[in-house]
């Protein structure tokens, strides 16, 4: 990758010194640029347009640079702009056509094995649009990884024990006996949610608590049981709806009736790692992390979700994973640090547990906004939100911010079949590309096609082949920094460059030569968007 290469070379040629490659705004500001002139005028206290001339001398006497760029110019007050070499983004045309749905796939994982976790909602309710933003933006992560030659595991982990599965069984119980006619006091602790009645019904409707139903706490438990077995059938359903499918569940529950849980609280209280006060017992997170201690085992004897996270952690590791990257919710913040200071004492090293955290999401319709809340019922399902713009335009629209930061989904906006719709902007792309080879109607044939890309030379066409030769580096630099709406983005421009090349050239045309450098640009076009909404898990339509 052309990026990774210039970030090398300019390290050798000037050590000790912290300097960043970006991508310009404009493409009349080159395709990379670097802040290297800023760096270097400071340290040396030189004029920049001097220490400018210093640095594309030296750069442009290596004759690999000219292989790759045009032209190097200074930027005032202190960048340097890097513009690719025409004749290299043409070659790069026929690679892309030659690898097909392969483009931008390789080998620089070589192999390591991810455990990838995300959603893993507690089973108390039907999935929301919450829940949407991490497994569009974890389904994403992980075809990423798989395409950058990591071994991908993802994986649900149910949260079928403890305090909130116990709640859910009460509420279940409790309309239940209020179906049956009972009077019963419907704490506002309670899930309160029509589904919880849903379920109820259904249990009544099938008799299948009737041996149980003066027995409150025999019914608490079984309607625990159904209502969590229920729920996360929903939850698969309602994830394959959305394009995700986990590779593995994961129940929570197997974790203490295999004895792990208890097992791992051994091993660090062997370690020194755990303390009692106040009857409970501790985990000496300070030993690790800038942080409090946290309780493992309560009072009361229970476990707390972090000794439970900690033996799920442990095991991820012991069947097999090199890393494991877990995606929460930001309410779990102040957990980060102690999950992480849970497998540093169990031996684990720390950078080979990774948590992401995803923020908000509000829910915008005719204007307004709409917060949710499970236990109160006020929320908006996944599966209505799908039903209302599409899978497309949810992944979409997810994948587009930054998941550190709080979202608006604007219902109305993803439902338009306008330009102001980036969903519909780039699969009206995909429809266009295909429409050109069904106008062309002969068989595309990439050898002699492609022999005539010389004659691409307009500023459309060179910035589109610009655009194409960029997956490789994107793949790259989102396995490594999980940066999944740089992806998006991407699409985004791709299919920007593809309607002004396509608005302003005549594909199909008299002059053969010209016209079939420009379908083989297409088909490059046509293979790159593809392929980066095949990872996005977006469908590229044929027509629209």
């Amino acid at each position: 990758m052309v990026k990774d290469w210039l970030y090398k070379k300019i390290a050798e040629e000037f050590h000790g010194v912290d300097f960043d490659i970006l991508t310009p705004p404009e493409p009349e500001l080159g395709d990379y640029s670097t802040n290297l002139v800023f760096a270097l005028a400071k340290r040396d206290k030189q004029n920049p347009a001097d220490v400018a001339k210093e640095v594309i001398g030296k750069l442009s006497a290596d004759r690999a640079v000219s292989d790759f760029f045009q032209k190097i110019e200074f930027a005032p007050p202190g960048f340097i702009n890097f513009f690719f070499n025409e004749r290299f983004l043409r070659d790069n045309l026929g690679e892309i056509i030659k690898r097909g749905d392969k483009y931008g796939a390789s080998n620089l994982a070589k192999g390591e094995n991810i455990n990838l976790e995300f959603v893993s909602a507690n089973p108390t309710g039907p999935l929301t649009v919450g829940n949407a933003r991490a497994a569009s933006f974890g389904d994403t992560l992980g075809n990423v990884f798989k395409f950058a030659g990591y071994s991908v595991t993802k994986e649900y982990y149910i949260n079928d024990v403890g305090v909130q599965v116990r709640i859910l069984g009460e509420s279940v119980a409790k309309r239940f006996l209020e179906l049956k006619g009972e009077k019963v006091i419907f704490g506002e602790n309670l899930y309160q949610g029509d589904y919880v009645a849903d379920i109820a019904r259904e249990i009544q409707e099938k008799k299948l608590a009737s041996a149980i139903e003066n027995d409150f706490e025999a019914l608490v438990d079984f309607c625990r049981d159904y209502a969590v077995a229920g729920l996360i059938k929903s939850a698969k359903e309602s994830a394959e709806k959305l394009g995700v499918k986990f590779d593995n569940w994961f129940s929570e529950k197997q974790l203490h009736d295999s004895g792990e849980v208890k097992n791992i609280l051994s091993v660090l209280e062997k370690a020194g790692y755990v303390y009692e006060k106040d009857g409970a017992k501790w985990l000496k997170v300070s030993e690790f992390e800038k942080t409090d201690d946290a309780v493992l085992v309560k009072s009361d004897g229970s476990t707390s979700y972090l000794m439970n996270d900690i033996a799920y952690t442990n095991n991820k590791f012991k069947r097999g994973f090199d890393k494991i990257i877990n995606i929460w919710g930001a309410d779990h913040h102040g957990d980060v640090a102690r999950l992480k200071a849970g497998a540093r004492a169990l031996g684990f090293e720390k950078d080979k547990v990774e948590i992401l955290l995803h923020q908000l999401v509000l829910i915008k319709k005719n204007d307004e906004l709409q917060r949710m809340s499970k236990r109160k019922g006020d929320f908006m399902l996944l599966d209505d939100l799908l039903a209302e713009v599409g899978k497309d335009a949810v992944r979409f629209f997810f994948l587009l911010k930054d998941l550190n930061t709080h979202m608006e989904f604007d219902i109305d906006l993803a439902k338009e079949q306008s330009r102001k719709n980036p969903v519909f902007y780039i699969q009206y792309a995909t429809a266009r590309l295909n429409g050109v080879f069904q106008k062309y109607g002969g068989e595309f044939e990439p050898e002699n096609f492609c022999q005539h890309s010389d004659l691409l030379t307009s500023p459309d066409e060179l910035r589109l082949l610009s655009r194409l030769v960029r997956l490789p580096e994107i793949i790259g630099e989102v396995s490594k920094n999980y940066q999944v709406h740089s992806l998006a983005q991407y699409a985004t421009d791709l299919a920007h460059a593809f309607h002004r090349f396509y608005e302003s050239s005549h594909i199909i045309q008299e002059d053969k030569k010209l016209e079939n450098a420009r379908l083989c640009l297409a088909r490059g076009a046509q293979i790159t968007l593809k392929n980066t909404l095949a990872l996005m898990g977006i469908a590229a339509p044929e027509k629209m």
